[in-house]
C-alpha cells in the first residue's frame, strides 16, 4: 500500500507518495521524523523549487538522481531539505528521489511554489495521511551525552527562533551596521556545515586520530567565525562537541556527531536565511564599477 504525507503550505495541502520501494532508508527517516513543522523557501538558484530543512541526517547515494521534472520530491543531504520541484528547473546537485506530489495536487504545488517565492518565507507542516499536524519531540537516545545534547539542541531550535539568530537581527559591526553581520554569518554557516560534509566523509577513509584532526580543524575555524557575530550557543557548544571529539573512540561515533551538529548548525543558517529578503535585495541590485 502506498504511503501518502501530506505538505501543508502556502494556502495549499498537497499530498505526496514516498517511493518506498527505491529509497527505503530516506523514506524511513522520513517517517520518524514527521510530523513536522518548518517553513519553506523558494531555491536561490535552481528554478522552481520550494524547500524546507528537516531534523534528520540521510546520506547521499540513494535512488540519487541529477535531474528532476516537476512533482518530484527529493532529499538533499548537503542542507537536510526537502525538496519539491514545481515547474522550470535548473538542477543545480544530486537529490534522493524519495517521493512524488499526487498527479491531482500538482498544479496546488505550483500555486503555493509561487506564492512563497513571492513571500521569501511560509510556513510548512507536514504529516503523514491520518495524523496530527503537531510537531512531535524528538526521539532523544544515544549512549554519548555530548550527542544527545546537540540533539536536543536541535529541538530546542526547531520551531523557536534561537536566542543566536534574535541577536543577529540587531547585531551591527561599523561601519556598516547590521546588514553584513546577517549576510556573513549566513554565509560562515553555510561553509561550516560544507566542511563537517568533507570531516564526516573523510572519517570513513582516515584513521581514527586523522579523523579526528581534520574534524578538530574544521570545528575551530567554523567556531572562530561564528564568534565574530556572536552566537554564544552555537560557538559554545561547538566548543563542547571539539572537546567531546578527542575522547572519542570509535568512527561511529564522529560521524554520528558531525552530522548531528551539521543538521543544528544548517537548522541555524535556516532560520537566518529565511529573514534576509531576497528578492528585494536581488530587485534593487546595481553593481558598481570598478575604476
Amino acid at each position: 500500500m502506498d504511503k501518502i504525507f501530506e505538505m501543508e503550505m502556502g494556502g495549499e495541502k498537497i499530498r505526496a507518495r514516498l517511493l518506498t520501494d527505491k529509497a527505503p532508508i530516506t523514506c524511513k527517516a522520513f517517517e520518524s521524523a514527521v510530523p513536522t513543522k518548518t517553513f519553506a523557501v523558494n531555491a536561490k538558484f535552481a528554478g522552481d523549487e520550494t524547500i524546507g530543512m528537516l531534523s534528520f541526517y540521510a546520506p547521499p547515494g540513494e535512488n540519487q538522481v541529477p535531474s528532476v521534472e516537476p512533482g518530484d520530491i527529493g532529499y538533499y543531504p548537503r542542507s537536510q531539505t526537502l525538496c519539491l520541484f514545481y515547474g522550470e528547473i535548473m538542477p543545480f546537485g544530486y537529490i534522493n528521489l524519495f517521493a512524488k506530489v499526487l498527479p491531482e495536487d500538482l498544479e496546488k504545488s505550483v500555486i503555493a511554489g509561487k506564492k512563497i517565492l513571492n513571500a521569501g518565507s511560509m510556513p510548512l507542516t507536514i504529516t503523514m495521511t491520518g495524523t496530527g499536524s503537531t510537531n512531535k519531540a524528538s526521539n532523544i537516545q544515544h549512549s554519548n551525552s555530548t550527542i544527545n545534547k546537540v540533539l536536543t539542541s536541535i529541538n530546542d531550535i526547531w520551531e523557536t527562533e534561537p536566542s543566536d539568530v534574535t541577536f543577529m537581527r540587531t547585531h551591527k559591526r561599523p561601519p556598516m551596521g547590521n546588514f553584513p553581520c546577517v549576510i556573513y554569518s549566513n554565509f560562515d554557516l553555510f561553509w561550516g556545515t560544507e566542511n563537517l560534509h568533507v570531516a564526516s566523509n573523510l572519517a570513513n577513509e582516515l584513521e581514527l586520530d586523522s579523523a579526528k584532526k581534520v574534524a578538530l580543524a574544521y570545528l575551530k575555524r567554523t567556531q572562530e567565525r561564528l564568534g565574530k557575530w556572536g552566537f554564544p550557543a552555537a560557538t559554545s557548544l561547538i566548543e563542547e562537541a571539539s572537546s567531546a571529539i578527542t575522547r572519542l573512540d570509535s568512527k561511529e561515533d564522529l560521524i554520528t556527531l558531525l552530522d548531528s551538529l551539521n543538521v543544528y548548525l544548517n537548522r541555524l543558517g535556516s532560520w537566518i536565511d529565511a529573514m534576509i529578503p531576497w528578492n528585494d535585495m536581488d530587485s534593487s541590485l546595481n553593481l558598481l564599477r570598478t575604476k
